[in-house]
């Protein structure tokens, strides 16, 4: 199987440094490893002076940087611009829990085919009852545990392509900022699923790119 890693990033206060979405490919890649080919998606907005600089620095990082006019609109391209039967799309400012994901990327993927699930998503908190996540629902395959969901977070998360284009990418709206994906496929009769099962300790932490300097 294919698997490409996106990386969505904008131009924030911190712009042009580059350390928040090096951090969290940094984390990506001793988690889950350095194999994966990966594409930034870049907004120059909202600090669009800084903007043409970040992204010519991430250009010296990153083989693959394309710019958007926002997250939903990089977001939608990534997944009718590609080849990979999975995708893992994740926002410039995450880093993850590493002792917490004893699974490699091919045997979580893995899992998803055989269940023939569309997304699932690493949980920024425990695996319980809280904010959006009004029920969730305990699963195992091959004592592989999951959480089924009605919230398609963008929170770090791995999508089969073929399934999400079906379900998913018609209901997804290209907007300005951050909105247009994970509203509109949120209590609408999708299904997703969360690593780990009930009470699962948090999987990822954010390091919210947007306040940081």
């Amino acid at each position: 199987m294919k698997i490409s890693l996106n990386i969505f990033t904008n131009s924030t206060l911190s712009a042009p440094r580059t350390d928040i979405i090096q951090r969290t490919y940094d984390s990506f890649c001793e988690t889950f490893g350095n194999e994966y080919p990966v594409t930034v998606w870049c907004d120059p907005h909202p600090n669009y002076k800084q903007g043409k600089y970040y992204i010519e620095d991430l250009k010296k990082i990153f083989p693959v940087v394309n710019v958007t006019g926002s997250l939903s609109d990089g977001y939608k391209k990534s997944i009718l611009n590609t080849d990979s039967e999975f995708l893992f799309q994740c926002e410039h400012d995450w880093s993850f829990n590493k002792p917490l994901i004893k699974h490699s990327l091919e045997e979580i993927c893995a899992v998803m085919e055989a269940f023939g699930a569309y997304h699932l998503r690493f949980n920024k908190r425990a695996n319980i009852i809280s904010g959006w996540d009004i029920g969730l629902e305990e699963c195992s395959f091959d004592s592989f545990k999951f959480c089924k969901t009605s919230v398609l977070s963008n929170n770090p998360h791995i999508i089969h392509v073929g399934r999400y284009r079906e379900k998913c990418l018609p209901l997804i709206q290209v907007k300005s900022g951050s909105k247009g994906i994970e509203e509109n496929l949120t209590h609408v009769g999708l299904t997703g699923c969360i690593y780990g099962g009930i009470s699962y300790p948090a999987t990822i932490i954010h390091q919210d790119g947007r306040r940081s300097r």
